[in-house]
């Protein structure tokens, strides 16, 4: 009898409206497919990378039409957010009474990489967060 290994599961993409009310259910759903594919440690960074991504949509792009991708990597998950504004995000220094400008530093400081791509019409805004295992059992 052959064994045949069952398919890596597929990358999560989500088409949505980045509202605050949105914000939860897509932190359960961005946590739910982490456990899926077996990165349990990375959740809550994973979970804030995307959470932080998708609130700047709201915040600052004029649109809170947006698509959300992650993909599962051997060696880390990847979290994409593409929106209609064309202008690359900025990093601001915040004050100490300041709310919502923390989002890149906090991103900086938790994914391994992060960057941005600029299209004619669009960007990907994106945070790629490191798994602790070594390659071999990734």
């Amino acid at each position: 009898m052959a064994v045949t290994a069952e398919p890596d599961p597929p990358d999560y993409r989500q088409d949505l409206v980045a509202h605050p009310e949105s914000l939860a259910i897509m932190r359960r759903i961005v946590s739910a497919h982490v456990d899926l594919w077996g990165f349990r440690e990375l959740a809550d960074s994973v979970t804030l990378c995307a959470h932080e991504l998708l609130a700047n949509v709201d915040r600052h792009t004029g649109s809170p039409h947006c698509t959300i991708t992650l993909r599962r990597r051997p060696h880390d998950v990847r979290v994409t957010v593409t929106d209609t504004n064309t202008d690359p995000p900025t990093s601001r220094e915040p004050d100490e009474d300041a709310e919502g400008v923390r989002g890149l530093a906090l991103i900086s400081g938790i994914a391994e990489h992060f960057g941005t791509v600029i299209r004619r019409d669009s960007k990907d805004v994106w945070a790629e967060i490191l798994t602790s295992r070594p390659a071999a059992l990734a």
